[in-house]
């Protein structure tokens, strides 16, 4: 159990390094629209923008979270001018989204983020085959979590 334990610090410190690297590249000039967002946020968006007519219950069961916990995050994207209320087209007793101009130049903000940073990632990498045997591990990770 010791050599876990030093593995979790590990790993523990390294994702801190990583989450930090991340911090300072997504306050760059270039990224100013995504720099105020949550993760949330920058999720709701991203749901909105690849789901037309979503509807607000939809996006609360993808995200995991209370409609108390939409509704707030969805006031604050309405404030800031990147999305809209709409009645659903499919479900008229329902609300959805829809993205304003504003919110779908920070979707693409945050798409050119993810790859810079992703990139960064990738080329920190040597070869294309460790790239691959990264990628492999990360899949395995994240389906196996």
């Amino acid at each position: 159990m010791e050599d876990n334990d030093k593995l979790i610090e590990e790993f523990s410190n390294l994702w801190k390094m990583f989450l930090s690297f991340s911090n300072q590249h997504r306050t760059m000039e270039e990224f100013p629209r995504i720099e105020r967002l949550n993760t949330m946020e920058i999720s709701i968006i991203r749901i909105v923008y690849d789901r037309d007519d979503i509807i607000l219950k939809e996006i609360c069961n993808m995200l995991d979270i209370p409609k108390s916990t939409l509704t707030s995050a969805i006031d604050r994207l309405e404030r800031l001018n990147y999305v809209n209320r709409t009645i659903s087209k499919r479900d008229r007793r329902s609300y959805g989204l829809q993205l304003t101009d504003e919110g779908k130049e920070v979707k693409n903000e945050h798409i050119a983020f993810e790859r810079k940073l992703y990139g960064y990632v990738l080329n920190a990498l040597d070869t294309n085959d460790e790239r691959e045997e990264f990628l492999k591990l990360f899949r395995k990770i994240v389906n196996n979590i």
